[in-house]
């Protein structure tokens, strides 16, 4: 199975200099849980957000809504392509200790979101015969 058949496609990014509250206004009304962050007009993708990041980074430490979400952010996420086969993205998300990839195409544009909760499950290997 291919990332492309599980992902969720989403084509909603967030600038670096977006800020902590529109991001979770925008959270709000596309009900994600994370946004890629994405350079404007150029769509390099040089970070990730959830709604975690902005609970413990932001809120928790104090700081204002009004907090760029470059300070705060996951830089240089792992991304995957849309072409991926599904398993083999399963054994990276686990080494790199990650839940969601940024799913891009062949051109690096992002597609989606591919979720660990997307991927199916392994199945267990059958136990030997005695």
């Amino acid at each position: 199975m291919r990332v492309k058949d599980v992902m969720s496609a989403q084509i909603v990014t967030v600038s670096p200099n977006d800020t902590a509250q529109s991001a979770a206004r925008l959270m709000l009304e596309t009900e994600v849980g994370a946004l890629p962050v994405e350079v404007p007009g150029v769509g390099a993708i040089v970070g990730i957000i959830t709604d975690r990041d902005i609970v413990a980074s932001v809120l928790a430490q104090g700081l204002s809504t009004s907090t760029a979400i470059a300070e705060f952010m996951t830089v240089s996420p792992e991304v995957c392509n849309e072409g991926d086969d599904t398993a083999t993205i399963a054994a990276r998300m686990r080494h790199f200790g990650v839940r969601r990839l940024v799913v891009v195409n062949d051109d690096r544009r992002v597609v989606g979101i591919v979720s660990l909760v997307d991927l199916p499950a392994e199945k267990p290997a059958q136990e030997a015969v005695q």
